[in-house]
């Protein structure tokens, strides 16, 4: 594989003559990008270890990954930056240098380059010279010989609009450059930094003709996506939406089957213990299975009708058989005497409130099925903010929008009743800007409330994860391996609070919602299924036939994103089905995984600011403990490093594989 490394180190002449003056300095290096990721790192500060003359002045090595990243190496270099030193010196491409010298602008200190930047195309001064994953002011034309050493970390080739090596024309007014007024004059930015180094530009410079270099629509591109990059959150990514196909169709009512599947299974934690036996005749909204443990939930039947048997079946998100109660639908409807509702539920304290939320068997409704009760008990930490999320982010998905655009007032009083449990002033609906008539909808329904906020969200993924919602809409940093609960936030979803609101003031517990049937369906929708409801009626009455021909279509559970690949049919809905999407496969035969490169894709939009090439590398190398080292456990699993890899490498898969097998020290 060719490696694309952007930079070489300087020779040896070259180093002892840029470091003879510096003394007590550090050395912080790029561990290179766009090479083949085959070993854990390129020790490149070796080569100037070895010369003794200099070894014993470098009071330091700092490792960097992809340094061209502004907002994570300031993060990372933050200490380094205020240690006081005078000297730091460089080993990157140029990017990396300018990164660096920017951060260290106002700190005096002198930035040595030790590295030149290698051309990577057959026209050094050619655009797509231009290299690295930073989206940032920085360009590099990867002229293969670094000047930034001499003009304090800013290049003259791509910041003077004529290039020029050999100091400033003199055109420049009022310090702006005489071609461009807005721009100010790079070399007389050059020389505020040197002056602030406490040196002098005393070094002769060989004069290039560079003026072939264009970086204009680079420069566009390169504004665009730093914008889009750290709006609302640091990373995520902005896959086709394909919302259009299901937004405007209503809510509809799906035909009751004739048979339910209700897996003991359907929430987090330790599955249901099943309370009934086979040929038990069981009525609508009747208890089956309680909970066994804290992180619990019980579950009820949807219909009334005869047990037929409890059995296994395949389950749709543990990928394997589990335990279900087979019911046969009577279709009588006839409701179970637990069925009854409280409209005086203003007049019940928070404990009593919470018991009904679990004992009707409340779960999140957004695809993770943790249940609702314990986040809604009172804890260690005060809470004060409850935190609604209608972003629904995943493409195709419309489930969550539809409620807010049918249900606004019922999600409304769910909250207030979940306000009342939490005993919170605050409460924040985040919804996405793609749904405007939610936005409108949920408007309405709050006014008078004055201590609800609706924030209106720029539209990004994964903005509906939990971490990412209170950073947005709070400005609050959850803890690594931390809870929202750590920061004094709940956060449910809009179709949670709904379940709520059936639970507490209509006595339904939950079994049913509202999923999304989108994609390649002959029908697609937005339907109210029962939970239990089987795939294959789903498949037959929203023409998916398709589905049966695996060789050119998939069917995913959920999005595209996070969806759950279906490829077992004899299944059914569960709490935490948000739809079913049908896609075609690529009809181009995808080449098989490639060895990671270190491109940096992953780093540039993973938004919970991990590295997860080391899990690719350590996961293939089955080194699980390393995994842990580079804080595989605060990963999501949101899919945007499946999404953007270039080796089309199955990153969250060695992920989830490094969860399970990696030590964690305490």
């Amino acid at each position: 594989m060719i490696d694309y490394t952007k930079y070489k180190i300087k020779t040896e002449n070259e180093l002892r003559t840029l470091l003879k003056d510096a003394s007590d300095f550090i050395i912080i290096w790029c561990k290179k990008c766009y090479k083949a990721f085959e070993k854990d790192e390129d020790l490149e500060y070796e080569k100037i270890q070895h010369l003794s003359d200099i070894s014993e002045r470098i009071k330091g090595y700092e490792a960097i990954d992809f340094l061209c990243t502004r907002y994570l190496t300031e993060k990372k270099l933050s200490s380094v930056i205020n240690s006081g030193y005078k000297e730091i010196g460089v080993i990157s491409c140029g990017l990396g240098i300018q990164i660096v010298a920017k951060l260290v602008e106002d700190k005096g200190i002198r930035v040595i380059a030790l590295a030149d930047t290698i051309p990577q195309s057959g026209n050094a001064t050619s655009v797509i010279g231009y290299h690295g994953i930073a989206l940032g002011s920085e360009k590099c034309a990867g002229c293969g010989q670094c000047y930034l050493e001499i003009t304090g970390g800013l290049c003259p080739v791509v910041d003077c609009a004529k290039s020029l090596l050999n100091g400033p024309c003199g055109g420049a007014k009022n310090e702006k450059c005489e071609v461009n007024p807005e721009k100010a004059c790079v070399w007389i930015e050059a020389f505020k930094r040197i002056k602030k180094q406490e040196r002098n530009l005393d070094s002769s410079v060989q004069i290039r003709d560079n003026n072939k270099f264009t970086v204009e629509e680079k420069e566009k591109i390169s504004i665009f996506s730093a914008s889009k990059r750290i709006e609302n959150f640091y990373g995520g990514v902005h896959p086709f939406e394909n919302k259009k196909i299901t937004e405007n169709l209503r809510i509809e009512k799906f035909k009751q089957p004739q048979y339910i599947y209700v897996f003991i299974s359907q929430h987090t934690g330790s599955p249901a213990s099943v309370c009934i036996k086979e040929s038990d005749r069981v009525k609508l909204g009747q208890k089956i299975g309680e909970a066994s443990g804290l992180i619990s939930s019980p579950i009820h039947s949807p219909v009334a009708g005869r047990v037929v048997s409890i059995e296994e079946k395949f389950h749709p998100s543990i990928s394997k058989n589990c335990p279900a109660i087979i019911i046969e639908n009577d279709f009588s409807d006839e409701k179970d005497s637990s069925v009854k509702g409280y409209s005086e539920w203003e007049t019940f304290s928070e404990e009593e409130l919470v018991e009904i939320v679990k004992d009707r068997g409340i779960v999140g409704l957004g695809g993770a099925m943790f249940p609702t009760h314990v986040k809604l008990r009172k804890g260690k930490n005060p809470i004060d903010t409850l935190v609604i999320n209608g972003c629904e982010c995943e493409p195709y998905l419309n489930a969550d929008n539809r409620m807010m655009i049918e249900y606004p007032e019922e999600i409304v009083e769910g909250i207030k009743i979940t306000r009342k449990i939490l005993s919170v002033e605050n409460v924040i609906i985040g919804i996405e800007n793609n749904k405007a008539e939610a936005i409108e909808k949920i408007r309405r329904a709050t006014e008078g409330y004055g201590w609800i906020t609706l924030k209106e969200l720029k539209t990004k993924y994964p903005q509906g994860a939990e971490k990412m919602l209170i950073k947005t809409v709070m400005g609050r940093q959850v803890p690594e391996c931390g809870l929202p609960l750590d920061v004094g936030v709940v956060v449910l979803n809009t179709g949670t609070v709904f379940s709520i609101f059936q639970a507490i003031v209509k006595g339904i517990p939950l079994i049913k919602r509202v999923i999304t049937v989108s994609g390649l369906f002959e029908k697609p929708g937005n339907f109210e299924v029962l939970v239990g409801t089987p795939l294959k009626d789903i498949i037959d009455y929203c023409g998916g036939e398709k589905v049966f021909d695996k060789e050119n279509y998939q069917l995913r559970m959920g999005g595209p994103m996070m969806g759950i690949i279906q490829n077992e049919f004899d299944t059914a809905v569960i709490k935490g089905t948000t739809g079913y999407i049908l896609l075609s496969k690529n009809p181009v035969e995808i080449s098989e995984e490639n060895i990671c490169i270190k491109c940096g894709r992953c780093v540039d939009v993973c938004p919970m600011e991990l590295y997860p090439l080391y899990y690719v590398y350590y996961g293939k190398n089955q080194i699980w403990d390393r995994c842990a080292e580079y804080k595989v456990k605060s990963c999501i699993e949101c899919g945007c490093c499946d999404y953007i890899c270039s080796s089309k490498i199955s990153i969250v898969s060695l992920i989830k594989k490094a969860k399970k097998n990696a030590y964690y020290k305490t």
